[in-house]
């Protein structure tokens, strides 16, 4: 059904840049796939407010923007098929004390795969054990899952991994890889060389998201680029940019990023930057649609 031309105004002028508007369930060739990369910040959103100090001795309370649910609300409106996010927490004070992972994956209805980076005893941060670290939701069978710590310069850096999930996608069995590179370069540096020889040059589709702290133009993504694909490269609507989300002005840099082999051709990737991403954490998020090969009626002939 086409929108009227008030309707479609109207969202025009909520958009700061390009957005990606909800699919209708049901309206998508079966050979396409969706698929998002979004830093959650923990749920942790840009509300105007102030979070109390915690009282000494005792971990912190919730952030006073917390609203995982408003997360769910953007990655149910993208009606994507398969999400990759960082910043994931579990059970950690500041989020609530809540499992981050196993609410998501409640509320949307779909397969988890949690990759913990950080996985702590009871301390400041939590009276509870707790973990901090990636998510795969997907809408298709997660056949397996793990996760891989990724190497630091410094061993004072924070842990970061890279998830790895198989998912079955109708006839296609699809790597599907989601990470988050540290903020220093020095890490990065090794961590993308860590991540090339991790994934190899996939002969079978494969995908990899993620909030990699770094601008396409640097030099050291290189080697990633050469065995996977940037969406935005062939099919980017808009310029990208995806940091930071913030009601009072638009965002500057494209640092999130979803990057396919060459089976898996990009048809779009869009930033999805609205005034509900705008509260909902400090990144957007990347959505792009990638074509899935077509199985070969041969294979099952073969011995």
């Amino acid at each position: 059904m086409r929108r009227s031309c008030a309707t479609l105004c109207c969202c025009l002028a909520l958009l700061s840049t390009a957005a990606v508007p909800p699919i209708v369930a049901g309206s998508r060739a079966a050979s396409t796939a969706w698929l998002m990369s979004y830093n959650i910040h923990h749920g942790a959103g840009n509300d105007d407010c102030l979070t109390p100090a915690p009282q000494a001795g005792t971990p912190p309370g919730p952030d006073c923007g917390l609203n995982l649910g408003r997360i769910a609300s953007v990655i149910r409106s993208q009606n994507v098929d398969i999400v990759g996010l960082q910043e994931v927490d579990r059970f950690w004070g500041r989020s609530g004390m809540v499992d981050q992972a196993a609410e998501l994956e409640t509320l949307l209805g779909m397969q988890a795969c949690y990759g913990a980076n950080l996985d702590h005893q009871p301390d400041a941060h939590s009276a509870a054990p707790h973990q901090y670290g990636t998510l795969i939701l997907s809408r298709y069978p997660i056949l397996s899952c793990k996760n891989t710590a990724l190497p630091r310069a410094d061993t004072r850096n924070e842990q970061r991994g890279l998830l790895h999930a198989q998912i079955r996608a109708g006839d296609v069995k699809l790597q599907f890889y989601d990470t988050h590179l540290h903020t220093t370069e020095a890490d990065r540096r090794l961590q993308v060389e860590a991540v090339v020889m991790q994934i190899g040059v996939p002969l079978g589709p494969a995908v990899l998201v993620g909030d990699l702290n770094a601008r396409p133009t640097e030099a050291y993504l290189s080697p990633l680029f050469a065995v996977l694909s940037d969406a935005w490269g062939g099919a980017g609507t808009g310029p990208g940019f995806t940091s930071p989300a913030l009601p009072a002005r638009p965002p500057a840099s494209r640092i999130d990023y979803v990057l396919a082999s060459r089976l898996l051709p990009a048809i779009s990737a869009v930033a999805v930057v609205t005034p509900a991403t705008a509260m909902a954490s400090d990144h957007y998020p990347v959505v792009a649609a990638v074509t899935l090969p077509r199985p070969d009626p041969a294979a099952g002939r073969r011995h």
